[in-house]
């Protein structure tokens, strides 16, 4: 296996033989079970105690995955763009209690005079997430840059009061990253290359808006869905900011070790801030609270990518594991990883979440899954809180045409998240197979309630009728 060692400065530190083997352990289990494709690092006191990469980063070329493949970092990338928005505070560019329509036109008068550059980085603006919310999937194959997407964010109503609570938004990621476009009059490519990569030697780091092949980035592939491996080339995948960033395990730890141990980034007192956030639980009161005790980790994820980026500054160690396998997959490692160096319990890896559904649905039967799903899936240790792994489950049953087991799984799926509008276009496909055009007709007509110009509704509802 080869070991890469990406920062000449930094010297291999000793770990005892037990938690080494205990995370090798880990790493083939999590391999051979089809859980984990990607690469981990674990630097502790200025040492990497544990560094390897397993998997491939191109399973139809056999392209092994190694220390210097570059993984998409899918919300990670919030992160930078947060860091880039407190350089440009310091800098006087720009201001946090600064209005929204002071650098962007087009919103209503509730978002562009109410919404603060604070509140977007706050997650406190009442956006949510564009591509479920405004944009149909077709589109994003016509997406070049940040500005493409700004329209379809304008389309969203503000969810609440902007500031009067905090909820998890990629929109109004979007929307810093078009803020500091403006401020900086480049495009935001440029401005990470030249204010954070370049500034600390991220030299194998980069974004995208979209999803794409870049020379020495692993592919992405659906680890989760059944069937042969599958890689994510063929999705409209979109990042714009609140995701985009692809990095190695090394750059990502450069990245780590500039904000504990300099200013190239920013101030003391600005780091604070970018650690600070209402959807964590504990706030630091100053720099040397952070150093003593400050504990940071930030998870980012889609179809073909999952990425963990921790900081513990209590144990003085950072962990970084990207993985080119499904959402949640770096983060099934990072937990095991981080209860060997707590000596706490590893728990041996589950099948993944689609596969062990569909398997209880063709076990036990589409009505016990209906009236049961909650106690059968926490039985399993699965907690619905990503909906594709319905979708995957749910389009293995379409692919067999077995209509009755589907139909249960999307009963479910739209009772867990009816505002997704491809649960409904696939339900409403589960019943034309079953030849009730009733029942499916009202699943596209929810689907355009949902989505008004989704085109596979719309086409849908014209052959039926």
């Amino acid at each position: 296996m080869k070991i890469f060692l990406l920062i000449p400065f930094i010297v291999f530190a000793q770990l005892s033989s037990d938690y080494t083997k205990s995370l090798e352990e880990i790493i083939a289990e999590a391999s051979e079970k089809g859980v984990f494709s990607g690469s981990v690092i674990i630097v502790k006191d200025g040492g990497i105690i544990f560094q390897r990469s397993i998997g491939n980063a191109d399973y139809v070329k056999n392209i092994p995955n190694t220390a210097d493949t570059k993984f998409q970092t899918g919300s990670i990338t919030k992160f930078f763009v947060k860091t880039l928005i407190h350089q440009l505070t310091e800098e006087g560019k720009i201001n946090m209690s600064d209005n929204l329509g002071k650098y962007l036109s087009g919103f209503p008068a509730d978002a562009s005079d109410n919404v603060t550059i604070q509140m977007l980085t706050d997650h406190t603006s009442g956006f949510g997430d564009f591509v479920r919310e405004s944009m149909n999937p077709q589109t994003v194959e016509n997406m070049k840059n940040i500005s493409d997407v700004l329209p379809f964010i304008q389309q969203e109503k503000l969810a609440f009061t902007p500031g009067s609570r905090a909820e998890y938004s990629n929109s109004g990621y979007v929307l810093l990253a078009a803020i500091i476009e403006k401020a900086e009059g480049k495009n935001l490519e440029e401005v990470l290359k030249e204010k954070i990569f370049t500034r600390i030697g991220m030299d194998n780091s980069g974004f995208k808006v979209t999803n794409q092949e870049v020379e020495g980035k692993a592919k992405g592939y659906l680890s989760n869905q059944l069937g042969p491996l599958e890689d994510n080339s063929g999705m409209n995948i979109i990042g714009a900011g609140a995701g985009g960033i692809y990095a190695t395990t090394g750059d990502m730890y450069k990245f780590a070790k500039s904000l504990i141990n300099d200013n190239l980034l920013l101030t003391d007192e600005s780091k604070v801030k970018l650690f600070n956030s209402p959807l964590f639980p504990v706030q630091y009161l100053n720099w040397d609270d952070f150093k003593t005790k400050g504990r940071f980790t930030i998870a980012g994820g889609a179809p073909g990518m999952s990425a963990v980026f921790s900081i513990n500054m209590e144990k003085n160690y950072v962990m970084v594991v990207l993985s080119n396998y499904d959402e949640g997959t770096a983060e099934e490692v990072f937990r095991r990883f981080t209860a060997v160096l707590n000596d706490g319990e590893v728990k041996p890896f589950s099948p993944p979440p689609a596969k062990v559904i569909y398997d209880i649905i063709k076990e036990k039967g589409a009505e016990n899954f209906i009236a049961n799903y909650k106690s059968e899936l926490s039985a399993a240790g699965i907690d619905l809180d990503n909906d594709m792994i319905l979708l995957f489950a749910g389009k293995e049953f379409l692919k067999e045409n077995d209509a009755d087991n589907a139909l249960a799984l999307y009963t479910v799926y739209t009772n867990e998240f009816p505002d997704i509008v491809v649960a409904w276009n696939d339900m409403g496909d589960a019943y034309l197979s079953k030849g009730d055009k009733e029942n499916a007709k009202k699943c596209y007509e929810q689907a355009l309630i949902l989505r008004p110009n989704n085109l596979r509704a719309k086409e849908s509802l014209q052959k039926i009728n």
